[in-house]
């Protein structure tokens, strides 16, 4: 009987009490919003919230009055204190502060990133999640460097070996990868590795050196690679380029652009490792442009005509340019890779799961592609590049 008696009391109590509601969204700790049965009683509970601290010899919380839209507080309290306010009459109930997600969009973007954020050709838009750009992300370029002060970079752009963009190229495909305005992964950290001569020409050597130094960077931490550079064929480049995905590196490498028909079959590290991603060039109508490369060892096509970008100057950290090649596509999928690895709802990718390889970040991005609406992708596979964030 005595046991009864103690839970009616306890259950008498609890009947007093405002509901205490939570979610499953990040909670914004101390911080509360007090939901007020009537406009008229927001000045009576906050008033008596500051009573009942002033008892407790506790100087007034911090609380916001909120008239217009609903009535209701928002409170800065301890955790520990908030039953301490639950029984105030004319609360309605109380709810844990979160964060949300903020989803932003770009008002009249550039055609490529208005393009794969649809599967149905642009509507004036980008939409990308604030929450996922690429934060924490090393992304390496390797190219002919870059143009670290660019304001697109927003000071997350670094030389790793080499000199700085003398040409423009490397700029310009590292905006697309992960530059403001311009690009994909807009929080990756940048590094620039110059692998090819003031006249765009890229010794295997060096581009064995450049992988070299990634390597000594990123450890086992992994990374993702940009190539937007190729050869008819390099078994050495070909091997460097498994070792690195087989350490745990993303790659990306453009499925090069205007080599012979005779030589084609040999450009596509794909070949040799399943792992790496080769991308072809569309333009705005997802024709498949002239100059890209195709056949059964591309994987995937990303705009690459007419694509507008940051470059070098040396008058400006601000300049731009518009290019054509399928070295203006790869760096497309170099950005989502980015996302993707930090994205923990989307795949065990390694930014939160380091046991994830990178066969299975591309499987993702696969997934992800749109299909079929390349009209003569002349045996590659159909997919066109999507952002699903």
């Amino acid at each position: 009987m005595r046991f009864l008696i103690i839970c009616l009391c306890v259950a008498l109590a609890n009947a007093g009490l405002a509901p205490l509601l939570t979610s499953n969204d990040r909670s914004v700790p101390n911080s509360w919003i007090i939901k007020i049965k009537d406009f008229d009683e927001v000045d009576h509970v906050a008033d008596e919230i500051a009573s009942r601290f002033k008892r407790m010899l506790l100087p007034p919380p911090r609380a916001t009055k909120i008239r217009y839209v609903l009535p209701a507080l928002t409170l800065q309290i301890p955790a520990r204190l908030i039953d301490d306010i639950r029984s105030i009459e004319g609360i309605e109930y109380i709810e844990q502060d979160s964060f949300g997600t903020l989803y932003g969009t770009q008002v009249n973007p550039i055609w490529n990133l208005d393009r794969i954020d649809s599967r149905t050709g642009t509507d004036g838009y980008y939409n990308f999640n604030d929450n996922v750009q690429g934060k924490g992300v090393n992304v390496y370029i390797m190219d002919t460097g870059i143009q670290t002060r660019h304001k697109v970079f927003t000071g997350r752009a670094s030389v790793l070996c080499g000199d700085e963009d003398s040409i423009g190229h490397g700029t310009h495909v590292a905006g697309t990868a992960a530059g403001a305005t311009y690009g994909i992964a807009r929080e990756a950290n940048v590094y620039s590795l110059n692998v090819c001569n003031m006249f765009s020409y890229c010794p295997k050597s060096t581009v064995v050196e450049g992988l070299q130094a990634v390597r000594e960077h990123g450890g086992t931490s992994g990374g993702v690679v940009s190539m937007s550079l190729g050869w008819s064929q390099s078994e050495t480049i070909n091997t460097a380029v498994k070792d690195m995905v087989a350490a745990g590196y993303v790659v990306s490498v453009a499925a090069v652009s205007r080599l012979p028909r005779s030589t084609r079959k040999h450009i596509i590290y794909s070949v040799f490792s399943p792992e790496v991603i080769t991308v072809g060039a569309v333009d705005d109508s997802d024709t498949r442009a002239g100059f890209s490369n195709h056949g059964a060892c591309l994987d995937i096509f990303a705009p690459g005509v007419d694509i507008v970008s940051s470059t070098n100057s040396d008058y400006s950290f601000s300049a731009t340019k518009i290019m054509s090649g399928t070295s203006m596509a790869c760096p497309h999928v170099t950005g989502q890779f980015c996302l993707l690895v930090v994205a923990p709802w989307h795949c065990s990718c390694m930014g939160q799961n380091p046991g994830a390889t990178p066969a299975e970040v591309k499987t993702a991005l696969l997934n992800d592609a749109t299909s079929d609406v390349i009209p003569d992708t002349k045996g590659s596979p159909n997919k066109l590049l999507y952002i699903s964030y």
